[in-house]
């Protein structure tokens, strides 16, 4: 069963990259990111996949994370998340995540922002507490730069970071891969207070072998830059997102943190 359930997920997670892969490399593909300078096609193809799946198998939806219901909730929990998050985000300004010195930086952060979200949800933040109001402050801060870019570049960001590339990623990897371990492995260990296995661990592992991959620099020409310390510190950020998604049992919160972060900084601050 276990050993079963890592060769399904191993297998949908090779399938999805080759797809994705091939998504990149094909005439819409290329065009798709001329006109728009983002990925929108091969990202689409990442939800395409895991959805298709689990359609056809008929699985529950809701039981791999894939439901609106108590959204508010989900989005109470994605914006009280969403301030450590946003902070961590900061070394970016600093650091080249994909260089071993930048990367150990922000393996630190990540097990600090980790142990942040775990204490702060751990209390059971309310839409009347302090961390929605600190998000939306921050929101509010952040706009006042949005002269940095275009009112296009800023609805393009948003869609892209939080329907396709935070989705896409957070649909295949908490969704289906972490979802469908969990059925195997059970959620036998605790983290401040929520139950989480080894599909949290497996699930991180995949993630970072997604970025050591880095797709997105393949080319036509075979031209391909493996990125190992990019793939480094994302395995240690897989373990922020599989913690939200034990904690609320959803993908709705670990899409916000995943996406929205990038959405601002591209859509606010131009870049």
């Amino acid at each position: 069963m276990k050993a079963k359930s890592v060769i399904e997920v191993v297998a949908v997670f090779g399938i999805t990259l080759f797809l994705v892969a091939l998504a990149g490399l094909s005439p819409v593909g290329e065009w798709v990111r001329q006109a728009t300078n983002r990925a929108f096609f091969e990202y689409a193809v990442m939800s395409a996949v895991p959805l298709l799946l689990l359609v056809v198998t008929r699985r529950n939806l809701a039981s791999y994370g894939i439901s609106l219901r108590n959204f508010r909730y989900h989005l109470d929990i994605g914006l009280v998340a969403f301030v450590p998050v946003a902070f961590a985000s900061v070394p970016f300004m600093f650091v080249d995540e994909t260089q071993w010195g930048g990367a150990l930086i922000m393996v630190g952060v990540e097990i600090a922002v980790l142990f942040a979200l775990g204490w702060l949800l751990k209390r059971k933040p309310t839409r009347n507490e302090s961390g929605m109001v600190v998000g939306a402050l921050l929101l509010v801060n952040l706009s006042s730069l949005a002269g940095k870019a275009t009112i296009g570049n800023g609805i393009s960001a948003f869609l892209f970071y939080l329907f396709f590339l935070g989705l896409g990623e957070e649909l295949l990897f908490r969704g289906y891969i972490q979802s469908r371990l969990n059925e195997a492995w059970g959620r036998p260990y605790q983290f401040f207070g929520v139950h989480w296995g080894w599909g949290v661990v497996i699930t991180s592992i995949l993630f970072g072998v997604m970025h050591f991959l880095n797709l997105g620099s393949l080319t036509i020409k075979g031209d391909w830059q493996l990125t190992p310390w990019w793939g480094l510190w994302t395995f240690f950020a897989g373990f922020t997102g599989g913690f939200v998604r034990e904690k609320t049992g959803s993908i709705v919160a670990p899409t916000l943190i995943h996406g929205l972060p990038q959405a601002i900084a591209s859509a606010f601050l131009g870049i």
